[in-house]
């Protein structure tokens, strides 16, 4: 009943809300099921799929046109970004299925974490605590903590280091 529900009314209040109705959108989800901070911030151009596999932490914001579809869990952690065009899926068709059957898996963003416009994360996918993904990349598997990761796939380049401003 939920999916019915979600797909017939909670989508199309969701994505009817005006742009600063971060609050509204916040309610919305949470009436269908997800886990997510007082500070969290949807665009209304979000599509997500399955709200009540979703956990999503403080201050973090999913930019206009993300896509968060799947049939397995999607945890974001506090102070996140999910740039504009992005998408997690937590299904894919499996290349290497005679039949495509289709290869699920959760996807987890720790803290700190931010996956830039137009990337894709695949099934599986943890991106640990404080890396960056570059704008147009593939994420799959485990990226490390406090990198700047790009390509297809995605992979560690440098170290992610805070540099002090001056006075």
């Amino acid at each position: 009943m939920r999916p019915f529900l979600w797909n017939t009314l909670g989508r199309l209040a969701f994505r009817c809300t005006i742009q600063n109705q971060y609050a509204l959108r916040r309610r919305i989800l949470r009436a269908f099921g997800a886990t997510i901070g007082n500070t969290t911030r949807f665009r209304p151009s979000v599509v997500i799929e399955r709200p009540w596999l979703l956990t999503v932490g403080e201050l973090t914001i999913c930019g206009d046109h993300a896509q968060l579809i799947g049939p397995e869990r999607i945890s974001i952690g506090a102070r996140c970004v999910v740039s504009q065009y992005a998408i997690l899926a937590t299904a894919i068709a499996d290349p290497d299925s005679p039949t495509h059957a289709d290869r699920a898996a959760p996807i987890t963003m720790e803290d700190d974490t931010w996956v830039a416009a137009d990337s894709l994360v695949l099934p599986g996918a943890v991106i640990r605590r404080g890396t960056v993904v570059g704008a147009r990349s593939l994420v799959q598997g485990e990226l490390p903590e406090w990198r700047i990761a790009t390509g297809e796939p995605a992979a560690p380049r440098r170290s992610r280091e805070f540099k002090e401003q001056p006075l």
